[in-house]
């Protein structure tokens, strides 16, 4: 999954990280990742209507452990479902990547109801999440993956969104070829 997160995505992913580290919670929580979500950045940068806030304007989190982020475990299970549910948007649009789009969609509509709100009032409903999905209709828009997918990665890809392969041209002839001939000899020799 990782892999296929872009740029602007991954700057999220480690703002999220640092405004943990920054508001001693022990795992990256939802209002964290709201919180770097909210940093102009990427194909979600027009939503914004507040740009500029403190850390504690971030939503309040639910209580946890007060340590670092840990290596093992960085982020807290809402987080790792949202995660997996902007996998998912992606997949279901037919994306090359997930984006900050995805992320946004999936925070709006299946992250915690004060994230949600707290995104809201920032511009970021889920009718302008949606209206960006429609306009960016799969397409990558200002963001961009670290890398370019091996072979390998992006025949994965495209099984996991169903994209269709295209048939070769090669093969587009010989099916036309072997129809024609069966119809030929049909017709000449009858049934």
């Amino acid at each position: 999954m990782f892999e296929r997160f872009t740029t602007d995505l991954r700057s999220v992913i480690v703002g999220a990280k640092q405004h943990a580290a920054a508001a001693a919670h022990g795992q990256v929580t939802l209002s964290d990742l709201a919180a770097a979500l909210a940093v102009p950045r990427g194909n979600t940068a027009d939503l914004w209507t507040v740009t500029s806030f403190p850390v504690s304007d971030a939503p309040d989190p639910a209580s946890g452990p007060s340590s670092e982020p840990s290596s093992e475990s960085d982020f807290d299970a809402g987080v790792r479902e949202v995660l997996e549910e902007s996998l998912r948007v992606a997949l279901r649009q037919r994306a090359p990547h997930v984006g900050t789009e995805h992320l946004l969609a999936a925070l709006v509509s299946s992250g915690a109801p004060d994230v949600a709100a707290w995104l809201d009032e920032r511009g970021a409903t889920a009718s302008a999440a949606d209206d960006l999905l429609a306009r960016l209709a799969g397409g990558p828009g200002v963001e961009v993956l670290t890398a370019k997918p091996t072979p390998a990665e992006e025949r994965r890809w495209q099984r996991a969104t169903g994209a269709r392969r295209s048939t070769s041209p090669f093969l587009t002839a010989i099916i036309v070829v072997v129809v024609i001939a069966v119809l030929f000899v049909l017709c000449v020799w009858g049934p």
